[in-house]
């Protein structure tokens, strides 16, 4: 191949980047205005798609309760499990975790998370209490 060649195949794959990024991020653009967010949380919901992020967090609710935007496959049994937590019940989106090798009463937890209808192909919007997903 000579170079006039090499430097075809290169523009075109650019091209084809540039125009696969674009359209992702309007179609996140899309879903992010559709649940009440604007193109502050594009950045980092791209980088949440691109599996670059596990989530970051968009509201407080109060001193306990965040809002976080994260991946759509849900994967964070694994990040709490690396941190030493274990999911202790399960009540529909409701998910209640506990530190590893310590004794609970009953129907007691050490956080919980709740994955929202609020979903697409990109992302999930959950709420999470006691920790930011930040810490994880």
């Amino acid at each position: 191949m000579n170079l006039i060649k090499i430097k075809k195949v290169f523009f075109v794959l650019l091209i084809l980047s540039v125009v696969f990024l674009m359209g992702t991020e309007l179609c996140i653009m899309k879903y992010l205005k559709e649940y009440g967010y604007g193109i502050k949380e594009l950045p980092r919901t791209t980088l949440v798609y691109f599996h670059l992020s596990k989530g970051f967090t968009v509201e407080r609710i109060d001193d306990d309760h965040m809002v976080f935007i994260g991946r759509s496959d849900y994967i964070y049994d694994k990040v709490f499990d690396k941190k030493g937590y274990y999911e202790s019940d399960r009540m529909g989106l409701n998910g209640f975790y506990s530190k590893k090798y310590e004794d609970k009463e009953d129907n007691s937890y050490d956080f919980s998370i709740v994955s929202s209808n609020d979903w697409c192909h990109w992302f999930r919007i959950y709420e999470i209490n006691g920790h930011t997903i930040e810490e994880f």
